[in-house]
């Protein structure tokens, strides 16, 4: 068992308590599968509520800066993280994402490419990495919304981690108009992801 099954398995069930997690629709997240799995970004926890949420045990980019700190660099690569320059392109790090992907990973990626803490997510620009990491490594997308009051996650907070129907990557190819261009990707996923916000939001 590595590092991060052990970490999960130990200290999944509080996470879930502390942050009072409920997870709805479970179903339609299939075991074995690898998945792009793309939600909203409020907080640098989002990483970790996912990860105790889901049965899958996804790995996920960590912003670069956060190489500078040794005691968390060792930590997110124990956890399964790995770091990408968000300043530029960094090819590697993409390059990475979709070997890893082909190789049965699931991967955590969130469209909106930084958190957005406190604001509605249907009113922030979405980048476009998404769709084509999914496209080339040929992986269905799991869209889930993470829910939390005024969009803040905090300490005995409810939230709610909402899991969407898996967008195929058949459905995903159908809406590109090139396998260069693909906003119109990015748009269906993070469609998909505040589709799964309540109404009353």
């Amino acid at each position: 068992m590595s590092f991060y099954s052990k970490a999960k398995f130990l200290l999944a069930g509080l996470i879930r308590k502390l942050w009072r997690i409920r997870v709805e629709n479970p179903e339609n997240e299939r075991p074995g599968v690898p998945y792009l799995i793309c939600a909203n970004h409020q907080s640098l926890l989002d990483p970790i509520l996912l990860g105790a949420a889901l049965a899958h045990n996804p790995r996920y980019m960590a912003k670069a800066e956060l190489k500078k700190v040794p005691v968390v660099k060792q930590l997110i690569a124990a956890l399964g993280g790995y770091f990408i320059d968000r300043g530029g392109s960094d090819v590697a790090a993409i390059k990475k994402t979709i070997s890893l992907l082909k190789e049965g990973e699931s991967i955590v990626m969130f469209p909106q490419g930084t958190r957005y803490r406190g604001v509605d997510p249907r009113t922030t620009k979405v980048k476009f990495g998404c769709s084509m990491v999914a496209g080339r490594a040929g992986v269905s997308v799991l869209p889930i919304y993470i829910d939390v009051k005024d969009h803040k996650v905090r300490l005995f907070r409810k939230t709610v981690i909402r899991i969407g129907k898996e967008i195929s990557p058949e459905e995903l190819a159908a809406v590109a108009e090139s396998p260069e261009d693909h906003r119109h990707g990015a748009e269906l996923i993070f469609s998909r992801i505040t589709a799964l916000m309540p109404e009353n939001d």
